[in-house]
């Protein structure tokens, strides 16, 4: 049992320095394209936070684990939401009256509802992933659109960073999914063993335990901008985007394997609704998410943990 618990916390830092050094050169390399903090959120950081969710996912499904992969990306998401976005909001006010804000929220509100109705059926159907890779798609189609738009919002001089674009920074990229592939790897044997040691399904154990394993880049990520006082549509794009990735790319990749969904998912699917809702309602009246929004966010996290681990 000791053995297995340090080889979960074990593979919980390979993930966290594999994201650290992915997320890093890739940041880099957003900057040196131009990229606007908005859209590093979306595109670089949220496809960089969600590889442990994917190598996970992906390893769990190879190893006919499909309930932790289903955990892990639902479970990573209402982490997203209910934790990291709740942590940030009593820090700093995150804006969502902007424009390019509120489209991504619909983009978000519109995959929830995709989620919602694939949760409800016995299968991941072939159509379910169709939908989730045309979903995909138009939101890379709409980011690389807002990309251009926003070049002339470029936070750093593209000289500034010519001495960074050397060989280092593809080694530190390439070193980065090594430790993302067998640190999910480890995450999913460990947490899978503890989960029968401790007699607890691993549905539980990948949404409270692997989930916060995966989502701990993003936590890190927002902690970071908070403590650094960097532009808060780093931190809302990030959450976001992430979510987006997990289910648009995540789920959508796992359409390969036969995943059977043998449970409900009611709970899951009536809170990522609200946080959904309730983020496009603050937008539209043009309301930060602020103080009590994260004090909410983090006691709904708290109650749904507590219902997760005393079914």
């Amino acid at each position: 049992m000791a053995l297995q618990v340090v080889l979960l916390i074990l593979s919980i830092v390979m993930l966290y320095y594999g994201a650290e050094f992915a997320l890093e050169s890739a940041e880099k390399i957003g900057l040196y394209l131009g990229m606007s903090p908005l859209v590093i959120g979306l595109l670089i950081v949220g496809f960089g936070t969600s590889l442990p969710e994917f190598f996970v996912s992906q390893l769990a499904c190879l190893r006919g684990e499909s309930p932790i992969a289903l955990g892990n990306i639902i479970g990573s998401n209402i982490a997203n939401l209910f934790l990291i976005m709740g942590v940030a909001g009593l820090f700093v006010p995150l804006h969502l009256a902007r424009h390019e804000i509120k489209a991504q929220l619909y983009f978000h509100i519109v995959l929830t509802g995709i989620l919602s109705i694939l949760l409800f059926q016995a299968k991941l159907y072939w159509w379910g992933t169709a939908l989730l890779v045309a979903f995909f798609a138009i939101y890379l189609w709409n980011t690389f659109r807002e990309m251009k738009k926003q070049r002339h919002l470029r936070t750093v001089a593209k000289e500034d960073l010519e001495h960074e674009m050397g060989p280092m920074l593809y080694i530190k990229l390439i070193i980065g999914f090594i430790l993302l592939f067998y640190g999910g790897d480890l995450l999913v044997s460990s947490g899978s063993k503890v989960g029968v040691m401790l007699g607890i399904s691993t549905y539980v154990i990948s949404a409270v335990f692997v989930a916060f394993g995966t989502s701990f880049p993003e936590l890190v990520t927002a902690i970071l901008a908070c403590v650094k006082k960097k532009d808060t549509d780093l931190i809302t794009g990030n959450i976001i985007g992430s979510n987006i990735f997990n289910v648009a790319f995540v789920l959508g990749s796992l359409g390969f394997y036969d995943i059977s969904i043998g449970q409900s998912y009611s709970l899951e699917v009536y809170v990522l609704i609200f946080a959904s809702v309730f983020l496009i309602a603050l937008a539209l009246f043009k309301r930060n998410f602020y103080k009590l929004s994260g004090f909410v966010f983090l006691a709904t996290y708290l109650g749904v943990v507590y219902q997760w681990i005393s079914a």
